[in-house]
Protein backbone atom coordinates (compact mmCIF):
# COMPACT_ATOMS: atom_id res chain seq x y z
CA UNK A 1 0.00 0.00 0.00
CA UNK A 2 0.50 3.55 -0.48
CA UNK A 3 -0.36 6.32 1.60
CA UNK A 4 -0.70 9.51 -0.83
CA UNK A 5 -0.54 13.56 0.24
CA UNK A 6 -1.49 16.39 -1.74
CA UNK A 7 -1.04 20.03 -0.36
CA UNK A 8 0.08 21.85 -3.63
CA UNK A 9 -2.59 24.68 -3.66
CA UNK A 10 -5.95 24.63 -1.64
CA UNK A 11 -7.15 21.25 -1.18
CA UNK A 12 -5.71 19.13 1.30
CA UNK A 13 -5.92 15.19 0.47
CA UNK A 14 -5.14 11.79 1.30
CA UNK A 15 -5.05 8.54 0.16
CA UNK A 16 -4.12 4.94 -0.03
CA UNK A 17 -4.00 3.05 -2.72
CA UNK A 18 -3.31 -0.93 -2.66
CA UNK A 19 -0.16 -1.26 -5.47
CA UNK A 20 -0.78 -4.64 -6.97
CA UNK A 21 -4.65 -4.22 -7.29
CA UNK A 22 -4.55 -0.27 -7.74
CA UNK A 23 -7.22 -0.51 -5.64
CA UNK A 24 -8.04 2.62 -3.64
CA UNK A 25 -8.54 1.87 -0.23
CA UNK A 26 -9.21 5.15 1.44
CA UNK A 27 -9.63 8.98 -0.10
CA UNK A 28 -10.26 12.04 1.62
CA UNK A 29 -10.58 15.77 0.78
CA UNK A 30 -10.59 18.94 2.64
CA UNK A 31 -11.35 22.16 0.13
CA UNK A 32 -10.71 25.67 1.58
CA UNK A 33 -12.85 27.29 -0.85
CA UNK A 34 -15.05 28.49 1.48
CA UNK A 35 -12.40 30.16 3.85
CA UNK A 36 -10.80 31.61 0.82
CA UNK A 37 -13.46 33.08 -1.89
CA UNK A 38 -13.75 35.92 0.70
CA UNK A 39 -10.38 36.98 -0.34
CA UNK A 40 -11.04 36.41 -4.41
CA UNK A 41 -8.45 34.20 -4.25
CA UNK A 42 -5.94 31.47 -2.65
CA UNK A 43 -4.40 33.27 -0.02
CA UNK A 44 -1.19 31.33 0.21
CA UNK A 45 0.06 31.93 4.13
CA UNK A 46 -4.13 30.82 5.02
CA UNK A 47 -3.73 27.77 3.11
CA UNK A 48 -0.43 26.90 4.42
CA UNK A 49 -1.85 27.22 8.00
CA UNK A 50 -4.89 25.43 7.05
CA UNK A 51 -3.30 22.11 5.89
CA UNK A 52 -1.47 22.64 8.81
CA UNK A 53 -4.22 21.67 10.73
CA UNK A 54 -6.10 19.50 8.13
CA UNK A 55 -3.46 17.21 7.37
CA UNK A 56 -3.22 15.43 11.23
CA UNK A 57 -7.07 15.29 11.04
CA UNK A 58 -7.15 13.23 8.05
CA UNK A 59 -4.06 11.26 8.73
CA UNK A 60 -5.54 9.47 12.03
CA UNK A 61 -8.27 8.08 9.79
CA UNK A 62 -5.34 6.26 7.87
CA UNK A 63 -3.73 5.05 10.88
CA UNK A 64 -5.20 1.28 10.21
CA UNK A 65 -3.30 1.07 7.32
CA UNK A 66 0.40 1.98 8.62
CA UNK A 67 1.93 -0.93 9.29
CA UNK A 68 1.14 -2.35 5.46
CA UNK A 69 2.20 0.62 4.06
CA UNK A 70 5.43 0.28 1.70
CA UNK A 71 6.21 4.09 0.50
CA UNK A 72 4.91 7.62 1.22
CA UNK A 73 4.07 9.94 -2.11
CA UNK A 74 4.32 13.26 -1.62
CA UNK A 75 3.20 16.05 -3.89
CA UNK A 76 6.17 17.85 -4.36
CA UNK A 77 6.10 20.23 -7.25
CA UNK A 78 4.51 22.59 -8.34
CA UNK A 79 2.31 24.09 -6.16
CA UNK A 80 2.56 27.01 -3.77
CA UNK A 81 6.08 26.61 -1.80
CA UNK A 82 4.57 27.35 1.78
CA UNK A 83 1.59 24.42 1.07
CA UNK A 84 3.76 22.11 -0.13
CA UNK A 85 6.35 22.42 2.50
CA UNK A 86 3.21 21.21 4.71
CA UNK A 87 2.51 17.48 3.00
CA UNK A 88 6.31 17.65 2.41
CA UNK A 89 6.99 17.66 6.23
CA UNK A 90 4.21 15.56 7.09
CA UNK A 91 5.47 12.69 4.48
CA UNK A 92 9.08 12.70 5.98
CA UNK A 93 8.54 12.42 9.13
CA UNK A 94 6.18 9.01 8.14
CA UNK A 95 8.60 7.80 6.64
CA UNK A 96 11.06 8.30 8.84
CA UNK A 97 8.68 6.68 11.85
CA UNK A 98 7.77 3.86 9.30
CA UNK A 99 10.86 3.12 7.84
CA UNK A 100 9.46 3.08 4.45
CA UNK A 101 10.40 4.99 1.19
CA UNK A 102 9.16 8.62 0.17
CA UNK A 103 8.49 9.37 -3.28
CA UNK A 104 8.26 12.60 -4.58
CA UNK A 105 5.63 13.07 -7.02
CA UNK A 106 5.22 16.13 -9.77
CA UNK A 107 1.76 17.35 -9.29
CA UNK A 108 1.21 17.48 -13.13
CA UNK A 109 2.61 14.53 -13.67
CA UNK A 110 0.28 12.85 -11.34
CA UNK A 111 -2.50 13.71 -13.39
CA UNK A 112 -1.13 12.20 -16.37
CA UNK A 113 -0.54 9.16 -15.16
CA UNK A 114 -3.66 9.24 -13.06
CA UNK A 115 -5.23 8.34 -16.41
CA UNK A 116 -3.52 5.07 -16.45
CA UNK A 117 -4.84 3.70 -12.79
CA UNK A 118 -7.01 1.20 -14.27
CA UNK A 119 -5.61 0.99 -17.94
CA UNK A 120 -2.53 0.09 -19.45
CA UNK A 121 -0.17 3.17 -19.81
CA UNK A 122 0.10 3.67 -23.96
CA UNK A 123 3.68 4.98 -25.31
CA UNK A 124 4.58 6.91 -27.10
CA UNK A 125 1.73 9.65 -25.78
CA UNK A 126 0.79 13.46 -26.51
CA UNK A 127 -0.41 15.08 -23.58
CA UNK A 128 -1.38 18.99 -23.52
CA UNK A 129 -1.97 19.78 -19.96
CA UNK A 130 -3.60 23.17 -18.59
CA UNK A 131 -3.03 24.40 -15.49
CA UNK A 132 -3.50 27.62 -13.43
Amino acid sequence: MILSIESSCDDTSLAVMEIDSKKLLFHKKISQEIEHSVYGGVVPELASRLHAKALPKILEETKEYFPNLKAVAVTNAPGLSVTLQEGVMMAKALSIALNIPLIGVNHLVGHIYSLFIETEEIKPMMVLLVSG
